[in-house]
């Protein structure tokens, strides 16, 4: 369901010291650093207690995080401090329904219609309470009224299309989302949905069209749902697509080649879907079992590598990052939150976890590694220099590391080192190009050009082969 904006939240003064670490929690949550904005608003909660929009803010963090039990306890004392805060009330009824307990949520959202009757999102997330469970006479009311107070929101307009496919009336169904993707484009779930009415009707080229322009739209957006949850308050499940929906496009539009005697791409498209299906499935498993048990460090760390798997970066780093504060003693925790980093290419960072990883595990050579390789990138070369050094000696056989290093030497200058790296890094991965390249390079500079043409031959060898670097 919703999270609601902070704007009805008591006007409270906060001290200068509160409100500097409150300030600082609502640009972590706007990054999607929520456990780090749980530790400041924390803070700004221990100097000023009776500032009821700091517990609101540690619900949204928590809820984002799927802790569900502490966020409805904060949005709680967000309400016993003020209880017309419409924004927690209303956030306490998305927990609810995360929870499964309706009737409290549909109590909630109740309370919020009798403070504020023009409460469009509440009539909203009420009829989508509603409509799943198939109480359709109680959701249309909701529906009507919220269309009526926002004509131009897409989101009703979607759910109306819901009620008609429900009924089989597919033909009301496609005008209602077409209305909706008139007013939002971009609403993946939309054009998915518009597809699925269509391939009812057996307009099988039109379901084809629409699932390509989801697939479109996904390619173009990030990765699931993320800056959209961190980048307004006002989010609301009746409008926003769960992560990997974009799968179901693949499935529509398979049917849809099938259908139209397209066979060979119909497979393709099933092939997207079971790959992406599968991966989904993982994600899903994982926000089920921390939904039930938030604290499994082991789960959210499981779920930073699934993110990672998928290129969804900034969630990846927020699930090791919350990993890391469960399990502090982690050194492969702290690892995989500065490789999440380094993509984001936050090579401080990246530097402060990989440092962490290696204070706790002297000996983790790959932690090593990529804190010199983190160190590259901040262009800290002598720092770079010294844990690829260290790493070599944990790591003997690992090509890149002496790569690297020869990387370091040539740009000091020093070729006689360089070349000694390169050619470390050949003898462990002899189909290592770009370090034999870089080798044959070091040679010329020492004038020692019989090896150097060497080194070219067997280069000149390999691309004839096909070796791909």
């Amino acid at each position: 369901m919703g999270i609601a904006s902070a704007q009805d939240a008591s006007a409270v003064l906060l001290p200068e010291e509160a409100k500097a670490h409150f300030e600082r929690g609502r640009a972590l949550g706007t990054q999607g650093r929520d456990t780090e904005a749980i530790e400041a608003h924390l803070k700004a909660a221990e100097l000023a207690p009776d500032y009821p929009e700091v517990y609101y803010y540690l619900g949204n963090s928590h809820a984002r995080q799927l802790d569900f039990a502490r966020a409805i306890q904060f949005y709680q004392q967000a309400l016993e401090l003020n209880p017309e805060y419409i924004a927690a009330r209303h956030n306490l009824a998305a927990m609810h329904v995360k929870q499964l307990t309706f009737v409290q949520a549909i109590a909630e959202h109740r309370k919020v219609l009798e403070l504020d009757p023009t409460h469009v999102l509440t009539y909203l997330d009420l009829a989508y309470i509603y409509f799943r469970q198939n109480e359709d006479d109680l959701a249309r009311p909701l529906l009507e009224k919220g269309m009526e107070l926002a004509p131009t929101n897409p989101a009703f307009y979607r759910l109306r299309g819901h009620l008609y496919a429900e009924e089989r009336a597919f033909v009301e169904a496609v005008g209602a989302y077409k209305k909706a993707l008139e007013l939002d484009g971009t609403d993946i779930p939309t054009l998915i949905a518009l597809a699925e009415v269509e391939l009812e009707l057996g307009r099988y080229q039109r379901a084809v069209d629409a699932c390509k322009s989801a697939i479109a739209l996904d390619d173009l957006m990030e990765k699931g749902d993320f800056s959209a949850l961190h980048e307004s308050q006002t989010i609301s499940d009746a409008r926003i697509a769960s992560p990997g929906l974009v799968k179901e496009a693949y499935s529509t539009l398979a049917e849809a080649y099938r259908q139209l005697g397209r066979t060979e791409e119909s497979r393709l498209a099933m092939e997207q879907f079971e790959q992406l299906d599968g991966e989904s499935s993982q994600i899903r498993e994982k926000l089920r079992m921390l939904a039930i048990v938030p604290d499994d460090h082991e789960a959210r760390a499981m779920l930073g590598l699934l993110y990672m798997r998928q290129g969804r970066y900034e969630e990846a780093a927020e699930a090791y990052r919350l990993a890391t504060r469960l399990a502090p003693d982690s050194s492969r925790y702290h690892n995989n939150l500065g490789n999440a980093h380094l993509r984001l290419k936050e090579y401080d960072a990246a530097i402060q976890a990989y440092s962490e990883a290696v204070r706790l595990a002297p000996e983790y050579g790959l932690g090593l590694f990529n804190l010199g390789l983190a160190y590259l990138h901040n262009q800290r070369f002598d720092e770079a220099k010294q844990a690829l050094l260290q790493t070599l000696n944990l790591l003997p056989d690992h090509a890149e590391t002496p790569y690297y290093l020869g990387l370091i030497y040539g740009r000091e200058g020093d070729y006689e080192k360089a070349a000694e790296m390169f050619a470390r890094a050949v003898a462990a991965r002899p189909d290592f190009l770009d370090a034999r390249q870089k080798l044959a390079v070091s040679y010329l500079k020492l004038g020692r050009s019989e090896e150097s043409k060497k080194e070219l031959q067997i280069i000149k060898d390999m691309q004839e082969a096909g070796t791909p670097k």
